[in-house]
């Protein structure tokens, strides 16, 4: 048998000061096949701990010196998981016990029982390997911790890197197109200022045309400059505004007087249908507000040709039992395919090629609105049907002032209809 098979036994520690016992204990446990190792004094015992630590031991309780009692207890405190058996005479059984109360893992009296000797030996060898599997376990399971600990650490500090460096990159691209648009709308500023002093001049007929067609084309360059702006605000993640009070009245008729008359050139109309338990001042960003509402009837306004569009403005009750504002924006117009209500809200997205074209613009009014939706704390959605109109709908939370309501007039053979009075508009689509 070689060094390394001997190495693989299990290992038991036998302590005993009559060398009797220790033999006979030494040659039947290496005849089941154990490594046995011996010591006449606790002295001697601990001499082999420091060299060759034992899977367990077999220790006398009663021996010169140092007795078995007072041994357990310090192995107990610099081996916590060893397994030791005490060895006992029957007139020291209540010793034993004592020991076993202490933390000894079992006890055998003399003379042995030898088939009870290797059952009680077999249990605490086993005892011993789950301890010293567990141990190992725990060993293993703390590195590996430690290791995905680390690997973490060092992933996160990667994310914060690419983070860092994409907040720098969105900073960057928020500055060039704020420095850029500002050196266009200065320009066309300039350009839209010549032409309305050349639109007051004395001008021919196809002369007059020619300076509304360029005067068009600088207003809409002008709004594609703004929107440009707008959308390198937020999607760079741009300072957020503080919510203020606010006159929801004022927003509402400056959009409709800002309106009314654009609507009108196309010989369409503009309503309104405002609610008579909306509160008038609310606590709300206004400025963000007016935004969302101005692209959502802008919107309205490019892609209907006959009919018109309405505003309705009312609280309902969401299903945190909260109040909420819906601002609801419903043309006449060529419609939305319902596979492209989500689409639409996506930065340069339109719902078909051939709206480019005809109508214009850049795709970003839609992805700007949902955007400011959100920094209001609410939700924009829409609903459409293909050549028959679309509705706009969004609903935030909102701070009400007690006992602040719109002024409202009930309008004769409107029923239930209420309008804010300073933009009611006779007749109806």
């Amino acid at each position: 048998m070689t060094a390394q098979d001997i190495e693989k036994k299990q290992h038991i520690l036998v302590i005993d000061d009559e060398e009797g016992i220790r033999q006979t204990v030494r040659m039947f446990l290496e005849q089941v096949g154990y490594r046995v190792s011996a010591a006449a004094t606790t002295e001697a015992a601990w001499q082999l701990l420091d060299t060759d630590e034992p899977d367990m031991i077999l220790c006398d309780v009663m021996m010169p010196g140092e007795d078995g009692l007072s041994f357990l207890a310090k192995i107990h405190q610099r081996l916590p998981d060893m397994p030791v058996v005490i060895m006992t005479g029957y007139a020291r059984l209540r010793t034993a016990i004592d020991a076993i109360t202490h933390g000894a893992f079992d006890f055998i009296q003399k003379p042995f029982d030898f088939s009870y000797l290797r059952m009680v030996v077999s249990r605490a060898l086993e005892y011993s390997g789950l301890r010293r599997m567990e141990k190992n376990y725990r060993a293993e399971l703390e590195k590996t911790v430690a290791l995905r600990t680390d690997e973490l650490k060092e992933a996160m500090a990667q994310l914060d890197a690419a983070n860092r460096l994409l907040l720098e990159a969105a900073n960057e691209k928020r500055e060039f197109m704020t420095t850029i648009t500002h050196e266009m709308r200065t320009p066309m500023n300039g350009v839209i200022g010549a032409l309305d002093v050349l639109e007051d001049s004395d001008l021919s007929g196809m002369q007059r045309e020619f300076v509304l067609i360029a005067h068009q084309a600088a207003d809409n360059m002008v709004t594609l400059i703004n929107q440009l702006l707008s959308f390198s605000s937020l999607s760079g993640g741009g300072p957020a505004a503080g919510n203020e009070l606010m006159q929801l009245p004022d927003i509402l008729e400056a959009l409709a007087e800002k309106y009314r008359p654009r609507f009108a050139k196309k010989t369409m109309i503009l309503d309104s249908n405002i609610s008579p338990d909306i509160p008038a001042t609310i606590r709300c960003n206004g400025k963000q507000l007016a935004q969302l509402l101005d692209i959502l009837l802008n919107n309205a306004l490019k892609f209907t040709e006959w009919g018109g569009a309405r505003l309705d403005v009312s609280l309902e009750r969401s299903g945190d039992r909260s109040e909420e504002i819906h601002f609801c924006v419903t043309d006449s117009g060529i419609g939305i395919p319902k596979k492209m209500l989500e689409r639409i809200f996506e930065p340069f997205t339109q719902a078909d090629g051939s709206i480019t074209r005809r109508y214009g613009g850049t795709g970003l009014g839609l992805s700007i609105a949902r955007q400011v939706a959100q920094l209001l704390g609410g939700r924009l959605w829409a609903e459409s049907t293909l050549g028959e109109g679309s509705s706009f709908h969004f609903t935030m939370k909102y701070e009400a002032l007690p006992d602040q309501i719109i002024p409202q007039v009930k309008e004769q053979g409107e029923g239930d209809r209420y309008r804010l009075h300073t933009q009611a508009i006779p007749g109806s689509w």
